[in-house]
């Protein structure tokens, strides 16, 4: 089993590490906020955010291998270029607690051209499930087209059963 260490610094978690890939990441309960570049390049499958975490900072899983994150009911805000780089992701599942996403938070990469920058998207969509009517669903079908690319794909999440719809 591969060794985590997380860096908490006034309930945001600043830094994971881990010496080898992990599966599944479960986030301590005391962690409020996930901080700038905290999964900076980290070699994850899954994370599962405490319910006691209600930011998502800008760059936060800046290229990392995460491939699945279902955020929990009471974060609020994913900022922008959260999931930057992401290219595993496959699927997020956004509560309607988050009233904010941030612009190329989820299906882009990343990359700096001087003197200016575009962001570019992934190879393939991200699939965000969530309830219509949604700032996911927002932010969904904002995002689903780009240069010609797939970059995000909403699937609702059913009301009665909270399973997620295809």
């Amino acid at each position: 089993m591969s060794e985590q260490i997380f860096i908490v610094e006034d309930g945001t978690l600043t830094e994971f590490e881990a010496d080898d890939f992990v599966e599944e990441v479960y986030i301590p309960d005391c962690v409020k906020s996930i901080g700038w570049r905290a999964f900076y390049e980290a070699l994850v499958g899954k994370v599962v955010l405490s319910d006691s975490v209600t930011t998502i900072e800008e760059e936060a899983f800046l290229d990392s291998t995460i491939v699945e994150i279902e955020i929990p009911d009471g974060v609020q805000t994913i900022e922008t270029w959260a999931f930057a780089g992401c290219e595993a992701l496959q699927s997020i599942t956004i509560p309607e607690s988050v009233t904010s996403i941030g612009p190329w938070a989820i299906g882009y990469k990343k990359l700096l051209f001087l003197p200016y920058w575009d962001p570019v998207p992934f190879g393939k969509p991200v699939v965000i499930y969530a309830k219509k009517g949604s700032e996911a669903e927002r932010c969904a079908k904002e995002n689903c087209w780009r240069y010609n690319e797939h970059v995000t794909e909403f699937r609702e999440i059913n009301d009665d059963s909270k399973e997620k719809g295809r």
